[in-house]
Parts: structure tokens; C-alpha cells; sequence
């Protein structure tokens, strides 16, 4: 067990004196502010993100924009509709990809369609050959 800093004695108490943070007793914690330690939270697993493989359309914050301006809402009024910050608002209709969360949100609150549908293809190859990456894989 630590000796108090300031009379010798048993420490038992970590207390601010005058700006510093010092091993004291019983006695002398009146002489400054106990500080005790930090509380720490439990952290919550995070929950894996599923991509529903659709991307969003490249002009996803003209089409909120418009469809905003066309029901006559700020962007103050479509945050509070939406339980959403006026911030993030902002910054999706500036061109930030919002989450698949506001994408669904926003999709159902103004009747449109912010991702691209992708066609899925069938590769076939003949032969007895493996199929590679290069067989998948499309390069523009």
C-alpha cells in the first residue's frame, strides 16, 4: 500500500491538490477533490454491414434535392420527418453517400429509387478448364 503524499500515513484516496494528483489518506482528502477513477462502458459488439450489392445511382443527391423541393420541404423540415440530423441531410444532398439505412428511409419517403438494380449474368465456360478471376472479373 502507497504512503500518503502529504502526511506519511496509510494512502488509500488519489485527490487533486492545487493541480495535482496525489496518493493521500482520509485525513487529508479535505485538503483537495477526490478524484475517482474512470468508469469504464461495456462496448457493444458492432453489427457487420450487409451490402445488398446494389449500388447507389451517381446523381442520388440531385434526385433527394428535387424530390425535396418538389413536396416544398427544407432541409430542416425533411430531418425532423426523417428522426434525422439536419447535418446529415446536408451533407447527403452535398454528395455524401448516406447509409443503406437513410437510402431505404429516403426511398420510401419520397417514392424513388436511389440504387442501380444489377444484372446478374451467367458465366459459362466450356471445356474442363477452372473458371479464374479473369473469367469473372469485367475491366472497363
Amino acid at each position: 500500500m502507497a504512503e500518503c503524499e502529504l502526511c506519511g500515513a496509510k494512502a488509500t484516496r488519489k485527490t487533486k491538490v492545487e493541480g495535482a494528483i496525489l496518493n493521500v489518506c482520509d485525513k487529508c482528502v479535505s485538503f483537495g477533490l477526490e478524484v475517482n477513477p474512470p468508469k469504464f462502458a461495456v462496448a457493444k459488439k458492432a453489427l457487420a454491414v450487409i451490402d445488398t450489392g446494389n449500388p447507389i445511382k451517381s446523381d442520388f443527391n440531385v434526385l433527394i434535392r428535387n424530390a425535396r423541393d418538389k413536396m416544398r420541404l427544407t432541409q430542416d423540415d425533411l430531418a425532423v420527418k426523417l428522426s434525422e440530423k439536419l447535418s446529415i441531410i446536408k451533407r447527403v444532398e452535398e454528395g455524401w453517400e448516406p447509409s443503406p439505412t437513410l437510402i431505404s428511409k429516403l426511398e420510401k419517403f419520397f417514392n424513388i429509387k436511389l440504387t442501380e438494380e444489377i444484372e446478374d449474368t451467367v458465366i459459362k465456360k466450356t471445356g474442363k478448364e477452372k473458371l479464374t478471376i479473369g473469367d469473372i472479373v469485367e475491366i472497363r
